[in-house]
């Protein structure tokens, strides 16, 4: 069917959606999103592993955030990064 993308400050998750059960799901996951529910990025991958949708994530640097914060949440892809390969 095709991707979607799933924005975390300088994180973009890429979900790969090739059912119309799995944009159901994925459709589901933006409503709680938008009701407020607050997500870190291993809920997404959790999401993602569990609902069996193949996914990848690239960092950016954003121009709209200061230098500093761009750091820090740089930092905690890696960090992030790191937890994930250790889980493997």
């Amino acid at each position: 069917m095709g991707t979607v993308q799933i924005r975390y400050f300088n994180v973009i998750f890429y979900l790969r959606i090739r059912t119309e059960r799995e944009l159901f799901m994925f459709q589901a996951l933006g409503d709680r999103i938008e009701q407020g529910e607050a997500l870190l990025m291993k809920d997404i991958v959790g999401w993602c592993r569990g609902h069996n949708i193949e996914y990848t994530h690239k960092f950016f640097y954003r121009k709209d955030f200061v230098l500093s914060a761009n750091l820090w949440n740089f930092y905690s892809y890696m960090r992030f990064q790191i937890e994930q390969l250790f889980k493997k």
